[in-house]
C-alpha cells in the first residue's frame, strides 16, 4: 500500500467510522452493514488500483439476508455491497463519477468529505424502494 492509501485510510478511521458506528454500523474496514428491522444498509469503501481516488458505494438488501445471481446465500452480518447487483447500488460523491480524490496533503480534507457524504448515503437508503419484496 501506498502512504498517501495509508495516510487516507487512518484519516476514515478517525473522522469517518466513529460516526458510521454511532448510527449503529458494524463490520471492519473496508466493509459495514447496519441491520434495521426493516433491511440492511451496507457501506463499502474502494479505492482505484492506480491510486489516489475513493470510492464509496451504498446497498441494502432484506433483513433475512440476500441470495446472490449465482444463488449463493449471504447472512445479513455476511453480505458486502459487491454482492448486490449493481442497479441496486449507490456511488456516493457530488462530483460526476463519484469519486473521492486524494494526495498527501488533503487526506483530512477528504475524509471530511466523505463523512459529509453519509448523509447522501442516509437519503438514498430512506428513499430507495426495499427491490427485494
Amino acid at each position: 500500500m501506498s502512504i498517501e492509501r495509508d495516510n487516507m485510510i487512518n484519516s476514515l478511521r478517525k473522522n469517518v467510522i466513529p460516526i458510521m458506528r454511532n448510527r449503529g454500523f458494524k463490520g471492519s474496514f473496508p466493509h459495514f452493514y447496519r441491520q434495521l428491522e426493516d433491511s440492511v444498509d451496507l457501506l463499502m469503501f474502494q479505492f482505484s488500483a492506480w491510486g489516489g481516488v475513493l470510492y464509496i458505494e451504498a446497498s441494502k438488501c432484506s433483513p433475512e439476508g440476500h441470495t446472490d445471481v449465482s444463488e449463493t446465500f449471504y447472512e445479513p452480518n455476511k453480505i458486502k455491497v459487491y454482492h448486490i447487483d449493481i442497479e441496486h447500488r449507490q456511488r456516493l460523491g457530488k462530483d460526476l463519477y463519484g469519486m473521492f480524490e486524494f494526495n498527501k496533503d488533503n487526506t483530512e480534507l477528504i475524509s471530511f468529505a466523505v463523512r459529509d457524504a453519509l448523509k447522501e448515503a442516509e437519503e438514498w437508503w430512506d428513499s430507495s424502494a426495499s427491490w427485494w419484496v
